[in-house]
């Protein structure tokens, strides 16, 4: 068996698991608690963006979280208010059902930390004003302000008066003043070090109380990625487990009623020597993630970083975080994503017909009695119907791009239809449904 189809088998025998894990879990439901994050939609043209939420939107993510930088609307100073790339966004994102989640961040070149806490203030204000009456509820103070490339000299006293006080303190006003309900996040937080330049997470988390924050937002931004790392493995540097403390923090301070809500996670697949993870890693890991964070008593909504890859340079982890390549074609991780997605009733020919809309294949009708057919096949494939618990009830060589198959004689349940194209490694999952 060569390495590739050892791995194919990995990837479905642990979806198996997981999937058979989850029939047995008591925690909470999956639905409401889903979403995905591409924080660089700004600057993007029109089609792009609309490509980006019609993906997302077809995977049943319920939330979109994207920017609403400060230095975009006012870059040339604070009498310029330039709403029109977050209108582009946000319009885009709505006309799909996604609900966002919005990010206020980012110094425009005029202003710092120094600059009067007024201007920043007046800016989540008129955000508020703005934005609340389309729908956006939720409101995550800043990005990753525990770390120097995003909060320059992270300073954990500046982010909570100068930031966070009055950036609460302006969009609560707004709310209230338009009747209604918002939530305040903070700033979701990094994996770092306390190294005098980064913050660690629990640092920053204790000295925010030290600072008063509790009154000041609704749920804990965090950030819990431990790439290259399983999540399910107790390790010193797995930040996704060690999420527990900072909730530990929380509940010493009055505020375990509080959610910890994921802004971000992933896995990027590129070069696994610089700490990459292969994208059938990047599968698995994602599923354990969720059916972790699902456990959690304590959490918020998970939100995938991010639906697309943002470039193609195997030397930048930046440019691989995606459940598909920048050219949009699908990782096994976005079949792991619609299963997570899946868990909402009703939810699963839909997500099937986007899958097949990504790959050209299509295969109908789903859910299924007695007989499906799969049309846009590659020529000379293998296809296997698999259960569950890993056993192969079928196993077809079809040289067609058209192949009918009846399963009538098979058991009620969920079944994974893998396809194999014949002289090259691609891989195609699609899950279906027998009545």
């Amino acid at each position: 068996m060569n390495k590739h189809r050892q791995n194919i088998y990995i990837l479905i025998w642990s979806l198996f698991v997981l999937i058979a894990l989850k029939q047995e879990s008591f925690g909470q439901s999956l639905c409401n608690r889903v979403g995905i994050s591409n924080g660089w939609m700004l600057h993007m043209n029109d089609n792009e963006v609309n490509q980006i939420t019609a993906a997302c939107s077809a995977t049943s993510a319920l939330y979109f979280r994207t920017d609403f930088a400060w230095s975009d609307v006012q870059w040339n100073g604070d009498d310029e208010w330039n709403w029109s790339n977050i209108d582009r966004v946000l319009q885009s994102a709505l006309s799909q059902d996604l609900e966002l989640i919005a990010i206020l961040d980012y110094f425009p070149p005029w202003a710092n930390i120094e600059t009067d806490t007024s201007y920043w203030f007046n800016y989540v204000y008129q955000a508020g004003l703005r934005y609340i009456p389309q729908g956006v509820a939720i409101w995550e103070m800043w990005n990753e302000p525990n770390l120097q490339n995003f909060f320059p000299d992270p300073n954990v006293e500046d982010y909570v008066k100068r930031i966070l006080k009055p950036g609460a303190n302006a969009i609560r006003k707004a709310a209230k003043e338009l009747n209604a309900q918002v939530t305040v996040l903070t700033g979701g937080l990094a994996p770092a070090a306390s190294d005098g330049t980064n913050i660690s997470q629990l640092d920053f988390v204790t000295e925010m109380y030290h600072y008063d924050a509790q009154n000041y937002f609704d749920g804990l931004g965090q950030h819990p990625y431990c790439w290259p790392l399983d999540p399910s493995i107790l390790d010193d540097f797995n930040w996704f487990l060690k999420t527990q403390e900072l909730y530990n923090v929380m509940q010493a301070n009055g505020d375990g009623h509080k959610l910890i809500w994921g802004t971000e996670l992933g896995w990027p697949t590129h070069d696994a020597n610089q700490n990459g993870v292969t994208i059938f890693d990047q599968a698995i890991y994602l599923t354990k993630a969720y059916d972790i964070w699902n456990a959690w008593n304590w959490t918020g909504p998970l939100i995938w970083y991010a639906y697309n890859d943002a470039g193609t340079d195997l030397n930048n982890p930046e440019d691989h975080f995606g459940l598909t390549d920048h050219q949009f074609n699908a990782k096994p991780s976005l079949d792991s994503f619609i299963v997570v997605t899946n868990e909402c009733a009703g939810n699963l020919s839909t997500k099937l017909h986007y899958t097949d809309q990504l790959t050209g294949i299509h295969l109908f009708p789903n859910p299924v009695k007695d007989q499906f057919t799969i049309n846009g096949l590659p020529l000379f494939n293998t296809i296997k119907i698999i259960d569950i618990n890993g056993n192969v009830y079928h196993n077809y060589i079809n040289a067609s791009r058209s192949l009918s198959v009846n399963i009538q004689d098979l058991p009620s349940g969920i079944y994974f239809i893998l396809i194999e194209q014949e002289g090259n490694n691609q891989t195609n999952f699609k899950k279906i449904l027998k009545e």
